[in-house]
């Protein structure tokens, strides 16, 4: 395989409407109803479109779900024994984050979520790499979204295809070595 585009976008103390603001430039009408999750993986997919063919794949990976989302869900159904808001129930799904980003970019390969462990790149890049092997899709869009409410977040997002050597590595920085990478850090308007 071989990484043909990257982003790398940071941020901190960023609001959802500013996230959403940030998407202007690469999307006509983002979501109205969509959680951080997947405002943050839309934001880090965007400015790869123009490289995306329309079978890409894409995988996301997530070191934790949408958060308040997903303690709305539970205090809901947990603490106080109603049904889950629609909203809140369809979005527990990590999911859809993926289906969100390929909606909006016109890409309708196959697409998966995975939470982000230790060795994220490696098996973003195995998961990619069965799919381009046996031909499926000819491009897959590797997506890392990363956020601490107090560190801020990253989402790191790579473009790749068939061809070249074998990539293998749990590093953003080794994967892109040699490519430029777009980088854009949003600052806090709250």
């Amino acid at each position: 395989m071989k990484v043909v585009a990257a982003s790398h976008i940071t941020g901190r103390g960023v609001s959802d409407a500013a996230l959403k603001q940030g998407l202007s430039p690469y999307v006509s009408s983002p979501p109205r109803r969509i959680d951080r999750l997947s405002l943050l993986a839309l934001l880090g997919a965007a400015p790869l479109k123009p490289v995306l063919q329309i079978d890409s794949a894409v995988y996301l990976a997530a070191t934790y779900p949408a958060r308040p989302n997903m303690f709305a869900l539970l205090d809901a159904v947990c603490v106080h024994n109603r049904l889950p808001k629609p909203f809140e129930f369809v979005n527990s799904v990590s999911n859809a984050a993926g289906f969100h980003v390929a909606q909006q970019l016109g890409i309708n390969g196959p697409n998966l979520f995975i939470g982000a462990g230790a060795q994220v790149w490696r098996d973003l890049l195995e998961l990619a790499s069965c799919d381009l092997e046996s031909a499926q899709v000819q491009q897959a869009l590797l997506l890392l979204v990363d956020e601490d409410h107090d560190e801020g977040f990253s989402v790191q997002s790579l473009v790749v295809e068939s061809g070249g050597d074998a990539l293998v590595s749990d590093s953003f920085e080794r994967l892109t070595r040699g490519i430029e990478v777009l980088r854009f850090e949003l600052r806090g308007d709250t």
